[in-house]
């Protein structure tokens, strides 16, 4: 009997033994996981606004390649705002703006690329292309300069390259033009020389008057060719200096730069510059060939590159914000559907400002037909641009609201998250455990 009772004690001991160890282990081992989740959770809770950010900028790149681009400027400003360093937001919302025709806006998140990352290429090509969009060719011009020094096979950015060197070229010789529009016969001066030489040699030599008359007949069979060259070239240069000569006359009608700069950015300009014929000064009724010389003549009394020279920093800011006036309505008045709604729409203001007259002068107004019918197109103009503005608030809104939900899952998800960690942690899961044990153990021995 005393060895069964220190048999059983040792047994005891070593179960004691055995159970302490392995309710050891377990505890240990019970550890490690909860430490490995914590961290997971941790990582979890750091990366759910980059996998925010990444969905916007997913969904941005997806309306892009839809051409949605309003939608895709929309999204990627959501991701910037979670991420203000992602240099590859502002280079995507930048090719958003720009074909948005939202040129200025492209041009500074391009600036803003080359600020917070100077080796990123994408962001001096970006860069570029927005300098090119605004026609400043110097610029766009060392831009692509400095990317083809870093790739030299970069196809896009030789080909903008050129680009910029063709227009500068244009502009130079448009400009000599501007000064000179008459073709100087310079280059048949020394075959007159040369004649004059040959002449004065005959008459050193005393030779006799048949040789000064085939001389006299080689100089105007020369004349005759030349004038002849002439004639092949004369309706591409008539047709040149034309338009040239139809620009200057256009640019003495317009006025100076500041008086344009006045009328295009005068109070609530955006309202007022709505309808492209006010902005160009043509009637509805001109050509597209009018519209192309007005154009140019705005462009060379406004861009700040032209008049670089006679503006001062504030004026050229000024005068590049009317030229983005020009700019647009030219890009509109260029597509032929948008041109057509243009058109009724001035016509209908036309009508109503004359009806309108009408009314007034039964009242003795002094009031014009010219300033109601101005009046009135503005008028119609202010309110289609409204109807569209509360359109697009509406589907804003609609986006926001779907914005938030998604944002109100996500947090409500985080914080199941959060509890669950709280939970664990404070190890309230092993003692209501427990305490249905104790509970179940003590029915038991009642029973």
């Amino acid at each position: 009997m005393t060895g069964d009772k220190c048999t059983e004690n040792s047994e005891d001991k070593n179960n004691s033994a055995v159970a302490t160890s392995s309710c050891t282990s377990k505890e240990s081992s019970s550890t490690v996981p909860q430490q490995n989740s914590n961290a997971a959770d941790e990582n979890n809770e750091d990366e759910d606004w980059k996998i925010q950010r990444d969905a916007f900028k997913k969904n941005g790149d997806d309306a892009f390649r839809m051409k949605a681009y309003k939608t895709a400027i929309a999204e990627y400003s959501s991701a910037i705002a979670l991420d203000p360093e992602y240099v590859i937001l502002y280079s995507n919302r930048s090719a958003a703006y720009l074909a948005n025709s939202e040129v200025s806006k492209a041009l500074n998140d391009a600036q803003q690329c080359v600020t917070l990352d100077a080796g990123f290429i994408k962001g001096h090509s970006r860069l570029a292309a927005a300098l090119l969009a605004l026609r400043r060719y110097s610029q766009a011009f060392d831009s692509y300069q400095h990317v083809l020094s870093i790739e030299p096979e970069n196809a896009a950015a030789r080909q903008g390259k050129e680009l910029c060197e063709k227009e500068l070229k244009r502009i130079q010789e448009a400009q000599q033009e501007d000064h000179d529009v008459t073709v100087q016969p310079s280059s048949h001066l020394p075959q007159k020389d040369s004649a004059d030489d040959k002449t004065d040699e005959n008459k050193n030599n005393n030779n006799d008057g048949d040789d000064g008359d085939d001389l006299l007949d080689d100089f105007f069979k020369d004349v005759e060719e030349v004038v002849a060259k002439k004639k092949e070239v004369k309706a591409a240069a008539v047709a040149e200096a034309e338009a040239t000569n139809a620009i200057r006359n256009d640019r003495e009608v317009l006025g100076t730069t500041e008086e344009q700069m006045d009328r295009l950015l005068q109070e609530h300009f955006e309202w007022r510059n709505l309808n492209p014929y006010f902005v160009l000064q043509l009637p509805t009724t001109a050509t597209d060939d009018d519209i192309s010389r007005r154009y140019k003549a705005l462009s060379l009394l406004l861009h700040p590159d032209k008049n670089h020279a006679k503006l001062s920093e504030k004026d050229r800011e000024r005068a590049q914000l009317a030229y983005d006036q020009v700019q647009k309505a030219k890009q509109l008045l260029s597509d032929d559907d948008k041109k057509r709604h243009v058109i009724g729409l001035v016509q209908e203001g036309m009508k109503n400002g004359e009806h309108k007259w009408v009314q007034e002068q039964r009242k003795r107004s002094k009031e014009t037909l010219e300033s109601c019918q101005e009046k009135e197109v503005m008028r119609i103009f202010a309110q289609v641009e409204q109807k569209r503005r509360e359109v697009e608030e509406r589907e804003r809104k609609y986006e926001q609201r779907q914005q938030e939900q998604e944002d109100e899952q996500l947090e409500k998800e985080r914080k199941e998250r959060k509890f669950d960690k709280q939970w664990k942690e404070e190890g309230r899961v092993d003692k209501r455990v427990g305490n249905w044990r104790d509970f179940s153990h003590k029915k038991k021995r009642k029973v």
